[in-house]
């Protein structure tokens, strides 16, 4: 049976995720959507193209994202950019990039800079520094 894209690139990510050495328990909770040790909510998009990467969201994943960063907690966002890396953001980085409507379709873009870091603008504006490719896992248990 052949692997479908979807499963391939989440399944790099969740990998990573459950060799973490913080790592110890995950449930789905559809689309895309992980619960990670009983309180970290993980959204998880990718692409296939090259740098830059596009990701849309629809406006039922915009405002189940929204209602999930209303609800506090750790949110993360982790875009799985090609073969090349995954960019993980943070509830704050995701409130910078997406507009504060949460019932709109909305896109974010990922672009790669020298040294293995990556910008990401949205709509609502440019995530504030560069984010680390080597930053996930570890981002989303310290």
């Amino acid at each position: 049976m052949p692997v479908a894209a979807v499963d391939f690139y989440h399944g790099a990510a969740l990998s990573l995720l459950i060799g973490h050495p913080a790592f110890e328990t995950i449930k789905p909770l559809g689309k895309g959507r992980y619960l990670v040790n009983g309180g970290i909510r993980v959204w998880l998009k990718f692409s296939k193209e090259k740098s830059p990467w596009h990701f849309s969201f629809s406006p039922e994943e915009v405002a189940a994202l929204g209602e999930d960063l209303k609800a506090g907690g750790k949110v993360f966002l982790c875009l799985v950019c090609r073969r090349d890396s995954i960019c993980a953001l943070d509830a704050r980085e995701i409130a910078q990039a997406f507009k504060l409507r949460w019932d709109t379709e909305q896109s974010l873009t990922v672009t790669r800079v020298p040294g293995r870091k990556s910008y990401v603008e949205g709509p609502g504006s440019e995530v504030d520094g560069l984010i680390l490719a080597s930053a996930f896992p570890d981002k989303l248990f310290a």
